[in-house]
């Protein structure tokens, strides 16, 4: 899945317990700015995932609440309209570090220097990458941020500077990078994304769909140009299957992520099937597979939902050739074995057979061998 950044206000709300700072939009600015203290004395931000703010005039320190609709407004006139304000913290620059943590493969990357700030880069004999373990700043908070990362889906955050006074650390500037499929599952959302989601035709014929059946369809666009494309059903197979790519260190490749549920109709899976594959034939991507995939259902029909599958990749048997399409099944539930067979004889008599498995398969062996299909 692709990684999208959020604002250092969510960031920060999500890092530090308590964190006060304001968010100040354009649109709302004179509503906004009444969440100032008349006390403090603030430094004001563009919010829109810049860095280096401080060399691009991008900031203003030393804002009391009166001044402060004036200080977003000069910086609007540069085309901005998404500000912070944090109060002011009285610090010495040699007190600034810098910390970033990174998910890899191998588990989280830490990378530390004791010379932070806007000129990290001219102290390169400074940093250094460090296991979890080892970090020298206070383990608590290491242990807090790495909580953070794994219940809220961050795959990088970046503080610099920090101030470390003592257990205290107080995060100057924050910068998060999220996996995109996190939304669903993490407190953050396509309003705290420094660039919100535009939804596709795709996803909004989908969302029409949802608004007017009493079963239930979801889709999101994570990489137009992903590899794998997604038709699951139920909301747990969806975390499971996403989750499992990220581990693998393939996140980057899923194109999309979402599920049908409730017991949808042959009809609702053709619509939402058709709605899917458009997105994939607009991906780039020079291999492709379509995951059929979810746990053991309760009420959802499995044969007559591959049904409206099979009907819908029939129609599309052209494309689905001419993109080299692989197609990966695991389902289980109401009629499993007929609907398996159905769709197995469909797959293979087409040449778009990948594999197909019942629910004594475990679920994420099929993104495993679409991975192999797509990344060899």
């Amino acid at each position: 899945m692709a990684r999208v950044k959020l604002s250092e206000y969510k960031a920060k709300s999500l890092l530090v317990p308590g964190y006060n700072g304001v968010t100040l939009r354009l649109a709302t600015l004179d509503e906004d700015c009444k969440q100032l203290d008349d006390s403090v004395a603030y430094v004001i931000k563009v919010d829109q995932g810049i860095k280096k703010r401080g060399k691009q005039g991008l900031l203003r320190l030393n804002v009391h609440k009166t001044e402060a609709k004036t200080a977003c407004s000069e910086l609007a006139e540069r085309g901005f309209e998404r500000f912070v304000a944090e109060p002011m913290f009285a610090h010495d620059e040699s007190e600034e570090q810098y910390v970033s943590f990174e998910r890899t493969r191998e588990g989280i990357k830490v990378t530390y220097s004791k010379a932070g700030g806007v000129n990290v880069e001219d102290n390169p004999d400074s940093i250094r990458v460090y296991d979890i373990a080892d970090v020298p700043l206070p383990k608590d908070f290491v242990n807090a941020i790495t909580t953070c990362m794994e219940k809220e889906h961050l795959s990088f955050v970046e503080i610099n500077p920090i101030v470390v006074r003592g257990d205290t650390c107080t995060l100057l500037d924050a910068a998060v990078l999220a996996d995109s499929a996190g939304d669903f599952q993490a407190s953050w959302s396509d309003d705290d994304r420094v660039e919100p989601h535009v939804p596709s035709d795709a996803e909004l014929t989908v969302a029409e769909l949802n608004n007017n059946s009493p079963a239930a369809f979801s889709l999101r666009l994570l990489n137009p140009d992903g590899a794998l494309w997604l038709l699951l059903s139920g909301g747990g197979a969806s975390i499971t299957i996403a989750d499992e790519a990220s581990n693998a260190g393939k996140a980057d490749l899923i194109g999309n992520y979402g599920e049908y549920s409730g017991g949808p109709s042959g009809e609702e899976t053709y619509l939402y099937t058709n709605a899917v594959l458009r997105a994939a034939f607009a991906s780039r991507a020079p291999k492709k597979a379509i995951i059929i995939a979810g746990g053991v259902a309760n009420f959802t029909d499995v044969k007559k939902t591959f049904t409206g599958i099979i009907r819908s990749l029939k129609e599309n048997l052209d494309p689905l050739h001419e993109h080299g399409f692989k197609v990966f099944v695991r389902r289980g539930g109401p009629n499993e074995v007929e609907g398996l067979a159905m769709i197995e004889k469909f797959l293979k008599d087409n040449n778009l057979f990948g594999s197909v498995h019942g629910s004594d398969a475990v679920l994420t062996t099929v993104i495993h061998e679409a991975l192999e299909a797509v990344d060899a």
